[in-house]
């Protein structure tokens, strides 16, 4: 049974960069903001090789670290995150309701920050054995050695995520066209290093597991049946917006103008999914809020 309503000043959900910038500058207003997260702080950083466009780090920096430095920061100003997970929200008598699996809040402002979801392989490709070795982002692989992975997609993320598991792993990087939509740059990373095999124009058309492996059939006669320990799937992702009530939907738009609402990062930027953008849009949603509260 839910706990009694809880009345917060303001409400963030999601605590990735755009998420702690936005409780963090709202507590320099001295506004106390409730952040929500449903995993740990730091968002899609903890998948990325090397963030290389953050400014103030010109040799780059490993996500997991550029991590670390956000969340001491954020715990500078004594801040937490509630690690509860945002069911639904609503918007009643000029309140947002926040519903978590834990209790229920409201606020007069509120910040979403819940950035994005993988798109994920059809069902039925993978069989339910295999299942478990099948994944959509690197960080909880990290310390996996000597182990083969195949990656499909060829986006940044998956030339990313290769270089990041080739340090102890063997990977393979599979292209289903002839078209390569990552950056040159990694592209060039991939082709130096020695752990990595790229091979374009291959469809998997199905997977199989024997032996605790995945066997990975293709449509290539000369490479036929490629067998692999893990399978990351980088075929894109998409915003992730909590499940909204359909009065505030209908409302969102007047909310946003009128400075209540603020959606922010990757769950709205479409293609302009970087760590920058997203620490940029949580501070202007901060200041923001604190303009329509003083008024």
């Amino acid at each position: 049974m839910k706990a009694t309503l809880n009345r917060e000043e303001s409400i963030i959900i999601g605590g990735g960069p755009g998420g702690m910038i936005s409780a963090i500058q709202l507590k320099r207003y001295g506004i106390s903001a409730t952040l929500f997260e449903a995993n740990r702080l730091g968002g899609l950083l903890w998948n990325a090789n090397l963030v290389e466009n953050y400014p103030g780090f010109p040799g780059g920096i490993p996500g997991p670290n550029l991590v670390e430095l956000f969340t001491q920061q954020f715990e500078s100003h004594s801040l937490e995150a509630i690690y509860q997970r945002v069911l639904d929200v609503d918007y009643d008598q000029n309140e947002f309701i926040v519903s978590t699996d834990a209790s229920t809040y409201s606020s007069r402002t509120l910040v979403v920050a819940t950035g994005t979801r993988p798109k994920t392989f059809p069902k039925r490709f993978i069989p339910d054995a295999g299942l478990e070795k099948v994944f959509y982002e690197v960080a909880p692989l990290l310390d996996v050695h000597n182990n083969t992975f195949a990656v499909i997609g060829a986006g940044d993320a998956a030339f990313d995520y290769a270089i990041n598991l080739s340090r102890n792993n063997r990977v393979v990087i599979l292209n289903r066209t002839q078209q390569i939509k990552a950056l040159p740059l990694l592209v060039q990373r991939c082709a130096k290093i020695r752990n990595i095999e790229y091979i374009q124009g291959v469809t998997v058309s199905s997977v199989m597991v024997e032996a605790e492996q995945l066997l990975l059939k293709t449509t290539d006669q000369q490479k036929g049946i490629i067998p692999v320990d893990f399978l990351i799937g980088a075929i894109g992702r998409e915003e992730n917006p909590p499940l909204m009530s359909n009065h505030l939907r209908e409302e969102a738009p007047n909310l946003v103008k009128s400075g209540r609402l603020h959606i922010v990062g990757d769950v709205q930027n479409g293609i302009y999914r970087q760590t920058a953008i997203a620490v940029g849009d949580g501070l202007k949603a901060a200041m923001k809020i604190y303009q329509f509260l003083k008024e």
